[in-house]
């Protein structure tokens, strides 16, 4: 299958170019497409020196968050080179080229996935398609990672060459050109957080699966340019979760009333758990 693979770069210009000189020499790669997001850093005059005949340095028109420059790189390369898979990746992941070949592989023997990835060497980066409560539990720290760790523990003992799951992470996945289209990309009514719940039910809806290898690894070194722009603080860039899932709520889950001030009570406690986080955070530290 052809690929590309966009990077969405945001004041981050270093660990976007080390990337690119990790992976512009994967055969697996046919294009890669490098996104600056308007970094007010001059990250896209850094950038541009990178650009040659496999690499493109594109600028968004305007930072209206992940999906939208992430939408923006995938439509370039469509538009441009027809690839039969895009890759999305943050500046802060990397894969070896023989696990991004065992995804295009499964990506080429299974058309009935829309999205395949691999399985995150830190953390996790699988859990189930929310419903309401789903987003509840997504809004604290402790109740969200113990469920994504029970998924990652199960993965890690499959057999299979792929699993079928709810939804993965957008820090680095493959998506189907084909599914991509279907679906309608990626929500770019958000700004952070919550895309992936999203696109994984449009995917749904255009009668595509998510998938994951568990046998193929990626690492993540979690989100670096969201750190530097929230000083690491877990309270500051909460509200775009709220943004996000009042979203995902509304159009997607078509909540009533009673869900929704359930869900902004839920929302008030999450944000004191991110608060008490960062403290205990800042002492330890």
């Amino acid at each position: 299958m052809s690929s590309a693979i966009i990077i969405l770069n945001y004041n981050d210009s270093t660990h976007t170019a080390e990337l690119t000189s990790k992976i512009r020499n994967y055969n697996c790669f046919h294009k890669i497409i490098l996104v600056d997001n308007c970094s007010p850093d001059g990250s896209y005059e850094k950038l541009l020196p990178l650009s040659d005949a496999k690499i493109d340095v594109i600028k968004a028109p305007a930072n209206k968050g992940y999906a939208c420059g992430n939408n923006y790189g995938i439509r370039h390369a469509i538009r441009n080179y027809r690839p039969d898979s895009v890759f999305i990746a943050n500046p802060d992941t990397f894969i070896k080229e023989k696990d991004a070949e065992r995804i295009l592989s499964s990506m080429s023997s299974h058309p009935q996935y829309g999205i395949l990835t691999a399985l995150v060497n830190q953390g996790y980066n699988v859990w189930n398609l929310p419903g309401f409560w789903g987003i509840i539990e997504s809004l604290f720290l402790i109740w969200f990672n113990l469920h994504k760790r029970s998924i990652k523990k199960k993965l890690l003992s499959s057999s299979n060459e792929i699993e079928t799951v709810g939804v993965v992470e957008g820090s680095f996945l493959c998506i189907r050109s084909a599914a991509y289209e279907a679906a309608g990309g990626l929500d770019e009514r958000t700004f952070l957080y919550g895309e992936e719940i999203m696109l994984s039910r449009r995917m749904k809806s255009a009668g595509f699966l998510i998938g994951i290898l568990p046998d193929a690894r990626y690492d993540h070194f979690h989100s670096v340019s969201i750190k530097k722009e929230y000083h690491s603080s877990k309270a500051k860039a909460f509200h775009h979760f709220r943004d996000s899932f009042r979203l995902y709520n509304r159009e997607y889950l078509h909540t009533n009333a009673i869900q929704n001030f359930i869900f902004e009570a839920a929302y008030g406690l999450a944000y004191l758990e991110r608060i008490v986080y960062d403290t205990l955070r800042r002492f330890t530290h």
